[in-house]
C-alpha cells in the first residue's frame, strides 16, 4: 500500500480591523499584523481515496467557515468534504471570522483550496513515522495546580526519505494559545505559529500544530509578548526536531561499525514507521442535551450574594478567597451564557465527530469543541488503536464540554459549558465507537 503526501501553507491574514477572539477583556478590534495568519495543510492518499488536514491559525472554525473550506477544498482536489478536517490552533490573538461574514469567509476558503490543491500536485510517495517527546515545561493545570497535563507531544513525520526533505510534520500537543494577553491589539498565531515557522526553517518542511484536548490547559509564561511567543514555541519545536531527525532512519535504517568486530551493526531508530493501510474516515453527529440554567434573576442575585462574600474576606485569607471564586467565576459566565445561548428543557445541539484511520495502528480523531485533557488521555487509554492523535477545537466550536464530574469543582469554563453534564460521557463513547468501527473496516473503504 503506498501512501502519498503533500502540504502547503495558506496566508489567510485578513484586513486590520477585525475583532480577535478569546478574550472578553479585549476592547478594541485588530490595529496591526505581529505575524501572519496561516492555515496549515497536509493531504493524505491512497490512490484510491484521500483525506485532508487543515488547521487555521484561529481561535475558532465556525460551521459557515467549515462548510467552506470543504467546499472549496473538494472543487479544487476532488477530495470529499466529509474527508476534510477544519481545525483551529486556537490562537487567541486571530481574527474572528462570523457565520454572518460570508466575503470574509468565501475569500479565506478560496485560499485554502488553492493550497490544497499545491499540497495535492505536489503530493509524493511518503512512510509516516510518529514518535512521541517529553514535553513538561510548555503547560500547565489552570484548575488545579497539581492537576494533569499533557506530558508528551506526537510528532507525525510524513518522510519521502533521504535525500528529500520531509513533506509534513505534525505536532499534536494540548495547551491554550494564550501566551499573549487580552492586551495584545496584532494579529499573530502566538506559540503554535511560532513552533512551525521554527520547524519549516530547520527541517524544510510544513510544520502543523494540532492542537488536542486543551481546555483546561494554559502556557507557562514568563512575560506576556512576542519574545515570550518564540520562546514557548521554540520548547515545541525544539523536541519535534530532535523528534524529526531521529524518525528519519526509521524504516531506512542507521549502522555504526563496530571495530571489534569490523561490521556494520544495525542500531534501532527512535520512534517507529508506522504500518501502511487503506485511509479510511467516519464521522458521526450526536444531539447534545442543552445545560438548563436557572432563571436570569436568581442567578443575579446568587452572583452578587456570592461576590459580596468574596469582597467581604480579608486579603490574607487565601483560603477562602480561592474556596469561593471558582464558584463566582462560575456565575459570572453563567449569566452571560444566560443571556447570549439560552436554551429550554429539551433542547439539544447537534456536534460533528470525525475520525481518521492513517496507519494500521494509528488514527486521528477530530473534536468540535474544548475538552479538558483528561478527556483526551483517557480516549488514548480507551482506544483500540496504539496511537492516537486527538484533533481538537475541529469542524465547529461548541465551548467547553467537561466531564460530569468536572462540574462540582465549579470555575470559568464550567460556566461557560453549554451542554448538560452527560454531554461529555455521550461525545467519549460514541467516538470510541467510532473508532471500533474504523479498525473493523468496511466494503465503503
Amino acid at each position: 500500500m503506498e501512501l502519498t503526501a503533500g502540504a502547503a501553507i495558506a496566508e489567510i491574514t485578513p484586513a486590520i480591523g477585525l475583532a480577535m477572539g478569546g478574550y472578553s477583556l479585549r476592547k478594541s478590534s485588530a490595529v496591526g499584523t505581529h505575524d501572519p495568519i496561516n492555515a496549515r495543510l497536509l493531504v493524505l492518499g491512497d490512490g484510491r481515496m484521500a483525506i485532508a488536514i487543515v488547521v487555521c491559525d484561529l481561535v475558532a472554525t465556525p460551521p459557515a467557515l467549515v462548510a467552506a473550506v470543504r467546499e472549496s477544498v473538494a472543487r479544487a482536489t476532488g477530495i470529499a468534504p466529509a474527508n476534510v478536517c477544519v481545525a483551529a490552533t486556537h490562537t487567541h490573538s486571530g481574527p474572528v471570522f462570523l457565520d454572518s461574514m460570508t466575503e470574509e469567509i468565501a475569500v479565506v476558503a478560496g485560499r485554502i483550496g488553492e493550497a490544497a490543491a499545491r499540497a495535492q500536485s505536489a503530493a509524493q510517495p511518503v512512510t509516516l513515522k510518529l514518535a512521541t517527546a517529553v514535553v513538561s515545561s510548555v503547560g500547565a493545570n489552570r484548575r488545579r495546580p497539581n492537576g494533569p497535563i499533557e506530558r508528551r507531544a506526537h510528532i507525525l513525520l510524513a518522510d519521502p526519505g533521504p535525500p528529500h526533505a520531509p513533506v509534513a510534520t505534525l505536532v499534536n500537543y494540548a495547551c491554550h494559545a494564550t501566551v499573549l494577553e487580552h492586551d495584545n491589539l496584532e494579529y499573530s498565531a502566538d506559540f503554535p505559529g511560532a513552533m512551525a515557522r521554527t520547524i519549516e526553517q530547520a527541517v524544510g518542511s510544513v510544520g502543523i500544530y494540532m492542537q488536542g484536548a486543551a481546555g483546561d490547559i494554559n502556557p507557562v509564561w514568563m512575560r506576556h509578548d512576542f519574545a515570550e511567543v518564540e520562546r514557548v514555541g521554540g520548547i515545541l519545536a525544539g523536541a519535534a526536531i530532535r523528534a524529526v531527525h531521529e524518525l528519519r532512519p526509521a524504516g531506512a535504517g542507521q549502522r555504526v561499525i563496530n571495530l571489534s568486530w569490523d561490521e556494520e551493526v544495525d542500531v534501532a531508530a527512535a520512534g517507529r514507521a508506522l504500518r501502511p493501510c487503506r485511509l479510511a474516515t467516519r464521522r458521526a453527529f450526536f444531539d447534545l442535551p442543552r445545560r438548563i440554567l436557572p432563571p436570569s434573576e436568581e442567578l443575579e442575585g446568587v452572583y452578587q450574594e456570592r461576590r459580596a462574600t468574596y469582597e467581604a474576606l480579608a486579603p490574607e485569607d487565601v483560603t477562602g478567597r480561592r474556596a469561593l471564586k471558582p464558584l463566582l467565576n462560575e456565575l459570572r459566565m453563567a449569566r452571560s451564557r444566560k443571556r447570549h445561548f439560552p436554551a429550554a428543557p429539551g433542547d439539544t445541539q447537534r456536534v460533528e465527530v470525525q475520525a481518521f484511520r492513517i496507519a494500521e495502528d494509528c488514527a486521528i480523531l477530530a473534536l468540535p469543541g474544548e475538552f479538558f485533557v483528561e478527556i483526551g488521555q483517557e480516549l488514548r487509554r480507551r482506544s483500540p488503536f496504539a496511537d492516537l492523535l486527538i484533533c481538537g477545537y475541529a469542524n465547529d466550536f461548541v465551548s467547553y464540554v467537561p466531564r460530569a464530574k468536572d462540574f462540582d469543582d465549579h470555575g470559568y469554563e464550567i460556566g461557560s459549558a453549554l451542554f448538560a453534564p452527560e454531554a461529555a460521557g455521550i461525545v467519549i463513547d460514541g467516538a470510541l465507537d467510532l473508532l471500533g468501527d474504523l479498525t473493523r473496516g468496511s466494503k465503503d473503504d
